[in-house]
């Protein structure tokens, strides 16, 4: 994780989020944060600031994303690969394949993985995938996962 500590301040934005009347402000805050909260102490700030990064971010700032991807909280991992896949600062960014192949193969969490080959699939189809791809069609269970990979087989030939 983090060795930065989660500052009184992002707690009490975190919990506001938790109020409709103070919900709008507190996200304002959060996004302020920018990509300074990613290394917060606390996953929900973490996580809001990589919605501050889908919109704003410059590609110096990504860099402080890529290691979010094995974040301890699997929403967080899934924020940061959507980031990285879809976020105008990503468009050139020559890690983002290697990322997904990596989360789409070795995450615990079956949410993150499916968001991994789906982001493959679609967004970064390319004849070299076409293996993985079948792969997971050979070994996967879970009908989700080969929707997205019989997708990205038939995207990638």
């Amino acid at each position: 994780m983090t060795d930065v500590e989660t500052s009184p301040s992002s707690w009490a934005l975190v919990a506001a989020l938790a109020r409709s009347e103070t919900r709008d402000d507190a996200f304002q805050a959060l996004l302020a944060l920018g990509p300074a909260g990613l290394g917060d102490g606390r996953w929900e700030v973490r996580r809001w600031c990589l919605y501050w990064c889908f919109r704003f971010a410059e590609a110096a700032d990504l860099d402080a994303v890529v290691p979010l991807v094995r974040d301890p909280r699997s929403r967080v991992r899934h924020a940061a690969l959507v980031v990285l896949t879809h976020a105008p600062a990503a468009a050139d960014r020559a890690d983002v394949v290697p990322l997904l192949l990596e989360r789409a193969c070795a995450d615990e969490s079956l949410r993150v993985r499916r968001q991994a080959v789906v982001m493959l699939a679609w967004t970064r189809p390319h004849p070299d995938l076409a293996g993985f791809f079948r792969g997971l069609l050979d070994t996967e269970t879970d009908p989700k996962l080969r929707k997205w990979a019989q997708a990205g087989l038939e995207r990638s030939c």
